[in-house]
């Protein structure tokens, strides 16, 4: 059931899903741009069934969390601050933190503000850094001040129909905040690595994508682990979404990740 809670002075809206097997660690999972707490609906129940309190929210600004009025609210510290004040507001232990896609970026920050609070870090179908050239995908590009509602109608919806999430995929768009998409296409494009600054925390660190995984090029993925010294998975017959395509395979390595911890 979804919770709504204030951190940084504004709504979020969150998960918890409690464990159902013996109890072993916390876990927060980060979604991606213009996702919601959503796209865990189905890895997140997997995880709890294996001990773990799993927690997911909607990032700032998206899907069912408040539109921010803060000026900084959308920039990168404050969402990497929001990654950690909402881990302490439901009391979690050390948790494990995962970042998907854009989430990674988040997670990254949310780790480097206080590297003591996580037992782990995960970068799923992820990356080191931006990248300018996203704006080579007319989709990505053609995201502009327009209503939300004209962008989804002109760009966004003859690739969705026929999905069985399209209904969710409308709603949480027409429901988040424009500028806070707008904030987060230009960290996707311009955002800095910070991975070294990570690697020197000496963080026990997880990538893992799937094999036809084309949002971030493999092998920045792969020099991403390097750097990290961090365990190197790659999901067979997964793309960009594995907690989607093979939310069990995806539970598996997870699970035995935090398990050898």
């Amino acid at each position: 059931m979804t919770e709504f809670v204030e951190i940084q002075d504004e709504v979020l809206a969150a998960v918890l899903f409690e464990p159902i097997a013996t109890y072993k660690a916390d876990v927060v999972l980060v979604h991606g741009f213009t996702g919601s707490k959503e796209d865990f609906s189905e890895v997140a129940p997997l995880i709890a069934k294996s001990g773990f309190r799993v927690l997911t929210f909607d990032n700032r600004g998206q899907n069912e969390s408040s539109h921010s009025k803060r000026a900084d609210a959308y920039s990168m510290p404050s969402l990497g601050k929001d990654v950690n004040e909402i881990s302490r507001h439901f009391k979690l232990q050390k948790p494990h933190l995962l970042g998907h896609s854009f989430g990674g970026l988040i997670a990254q920050q949310a780790t480097t503000q206080s590297p003591e609070s996580w037992s782990s870090l995960t970068l799923m179908c992820s990356g080191p850094s931006g990248r300018a050239n996203w704006l080579d995908d007319p989709q990505f590009r053609n995201l502009t001040n327009e209503t939300k509602g004209e962008i989804w109608n002109t760009f966004l919806e003859q690739d969705r129909i026929g999905n069985s999430k399209f209904e969710l995929w409308k709603r949480r768009w027409l429901a988040s905040d424009a500028t806070s998409t707008m904030a987060f296409r230009e960290h996707l494009r311009s955002q800095p690595s910070i991975v070294a600054e990570i690697a020197e925390l000496g963080i026990n660190s997880h990538v893992i994508y799937g094999e036809n995984d084309d949002a971030w090029p493999l092998n920045e993925q792969n020099s991403m682990a390097n750097i990290l010294k961090a365990k190197l998975t790659v999901l067979p017959n997964c793309g960009h979404c594995p907690n989607e395509e093979n939310p069990e395979l995806l539970t598996r390595e997870l699970v035995t990740f935090w398990n050898s911890l």
